[in-house]
């Protein structure tokens, strides 16, 4: 999840491959009856420094001669994440990858079901984080056999995997079957001399908190002229409104969340009110994002190919042909969504009343510069559309006990892709991607006026030290954009990828309950026995914090096993967020007044 970049969301998302021309099925195409069998990889003699080198360099990593368009667009190659892929690698090859020789059509079957989210499930989403470093290989030939074996020559569920579980993604070249020997012979001698070869800066040690006057400037001024402004005085009809005026009053008919079995005591005093927009069937996958009026809601789906959108108005969930990432122009004129064969559209597609949308529409396009995990905003009065990529770690928990937030392996070389786009109508079209360096920043969010993003700060050990916000001046020369992003202010806190309100006030993130949350909650501490289910099941909770003073305020109070995730606005000020919850194996979509009763 997720430039010239993309990933997933996979989120996932842990390994590099990505688009190329050679043929779906290679090895059919030569001789239907009797393919012969590719290797899976190539042994290789290189001594271990060179082997390191050359395979850092082909991976992106900060090291001389690298290659500027690899993993690292989405990644930061860190020696901790480098490891990271190396553990998944071999997990791959001791539980999924064990008959390279694919002795038979149902070895082969079994080998790719294992690379499923859910391997029972013939649905489920392939994984990247089921092959490691291997998912370079999937568009390989040993990858096109695989399938021929056990598909014949349908190759849907081959387009599938590589679209799904292959990295690099759009946009990025794949590793050629040279590239890949080198890499993954480097792993599986088990990453020799990658302290030695891979040096540089390291990330920062601590945090130091501050904010310039530009942040409170910047608030009173949106407050007035930002998106939430805009979209009032034009009278946008937001969901669930009816004739209310005020905001507070819409939702009205929602049913209350702590009226239900599952959410008992999740609402705190003073603090807003959950409601339950959508009880779900289905197992979402990665980020929650919704439209400006708060109509359509939009995830990637875990247990069936695609994803959804949900149409509140119509209380109807319409199919769509992505993966995952959703976003939502501001003005509500269209929407991102990644993985399929078109990514970006008119907000027309939806508004017709579809029942399902194939991203081949009319009012979609492909723009391969937007990689994954994208944020999108528009400059005030009118402007252009931006849409924001960079690195970033996938974050889909929940599904398994989560005990702390997502990593922070962003690296030195870090950077920001800034793709301006006009809207001529129908679709948008891309002006030339700017970068700008952001090193050791990642899970970066573009504000509503794109004017303000804010990223994750890594620290030692991969682990988050706070969030840097930054101040975007975007200047239009001739037929792109300069831009400059200096830091206005920096927040001590660990959480996930947050969302701007419309009036750029608030940004809202969930946090995963750790030991040094205990207190926090009303335990005694992390010892207390009520508190010990939390560290045997994990959850997580909503958090709002208003840019101009950096204090965070807990607005849920979750269960031990039920996860509170992606929390994003709609343009009046309602929060909306999926909630997970392990004890019933069950989700919901929801709605929080809190930003409003905070105002």
């Amino acid at each position: 999840m997720g430039p010239s970049r993309s990933v997933v969301v996979l989120a996932f998302v842990v390994a590099c491959g990505g688009g190329s021309d050679t043929p779906d099925a290679g090895p059919a195409d030569a001789a239907a009856d009797a393919p012969t069998l590719p290797a899976f990889r190539n042994a290789v003699t290189l001594p271990d420094n060179e082997l390191a080198l050359q395979s850092l360099q082909i991976l992106g990593a900060a090291v001389p001669g690298t290659h500027t368009d690899s993993c690292n667009g989405c990644h930061g190659l860190t020696k901790q994440r480098l490891r990271y892929w190396r553990a998944l690698s071999d997990t791959s090859m001791t539980s999924c990858l064990t008959d390279l020789q694919v002795s038979s059509a149902q070895s082969a079957q079994t080998m790719l079901d294992c690379m499923r989210e859910m391997p029972t499930l013939a649905t489920s989403d392939y994984q990247t984080k089921k092959l490691g470093i291997y998912s370079t290989a999937a568009r390989l030939p040993w990858f096109q056999y695989a399938f021929w074996v056990a598909y014949g020559d349908d190759t849907t569920q081959l387009t599938t995997f590589q679209n799904h579980a292959g990295m690099p993604k759009d946009g990025l070249p794949s590793l050629t079957q040279s590239q890949f020997d080198l890499v993954a012979e480097w792993f599986v001698r088990g990453l020799p001399l990658l302290d030695e070869t891979l040096t540089g800066d390291p990330p920062p040690q601590g945090c130091e908190a501050g904010i310039s006057s530009d942040v409170p400037a910047h608030v009173t001024a949106m407050a007035t002229t930002g998106w939430r402004a805009i979209n009032r005085q034009s009278s946008m009809a937001m969901f669930g409104c009816g004739s209310a005026t005020d905001p507070i009053q819409c939702l009205q008919d929602i049913p209350l969340a702590v009226e239900q079995p599952f959410g008992t005591g999740w609402d705190l005093p003073g603090r807003g009110r959950l409601r339950v927009l959508k009880d779900v069937t289905y197992v979402s996958s990665y980020w929650t994002r919704s439209s400006a009026d708060g109509r359509f809601v939009g995830h990637g789906v875990s247990n069936v190919m695609g994803s959804y959108i949900i149409d509140l108005q119509r209380d109807v969930t319409i199919p769509i042909n992505t993966t995952y990432d959703p976003a939502f122009f501001p003005d509500n004129s269209g929407f991102v969504f990644q993985g399929g064969p078109r990514n970006t559209c008119a907000m027309s597609v939806l508004t017709s009343n579809p029942t399902s949308v194939t991203m081949n529409e009319t009012g979609c396009r492909k723009i391969g510069q937007i990689g994954l995990y994208q944020h999108v905003g528009q400059l005030l009065g009118g402007g252009d559309y931006f849409a924001l990529d960079n690195e970033f770690v996938s974050d889909d928990g929940g599904k398994d006990p989560t005990l702390q937030d997502p990593d922070t392996s962003f690296g030195a070389n870090a950077y920001s892709s800034f793709t301006p786009m006009l809207f001529n109508g129908t679709t948008y079209v891309p002006r030339t991607t700017v970068n700008i360096d952001t090193p050791f920043e990642g899970d970066t969010v573009l504000s509503p006026s794109a004017k303000l993003s804010i990223a994750r700060v890594a620290g030692p050990n991969d682990r988050q030290v706070g969030y840097v916000l930054r101040k975007v001046n975007a200047t239009f020369t001739g037929t792109t954009y300069t831009i400059a992003a200096p830091e206005i202010a920096r927040y001590c806190m660990s959480g996930g990828k947050p969302g701007f309100s419309y009036d750029e006030r608030w940004i809202a993130f969930h946090h995963y309950v750790t030991a040094d949350d205990a207190v926090g909650l009303g335990f005694t501490g992390p010892s207390d026995p009520a508190f010990q289910p939390y560290l045997q099941k994990g959850a997580a909770n909503l958090y709002l914090m208003d840019l101009a003073t950096g204090v965070p305020v807990r607005i849920t109070n979750m269960q031990a096993g039920q996860y509170a995730l992606f929390p994003h606005f709609r343009s009046d000020g309602w929060i909306y967020a999926q909630v997970r919850d392990a004890n019933a194996s069950h989700e919901y979509t929801v709605a929080t007044d809190a930003a409003l009763l905070l105002e």
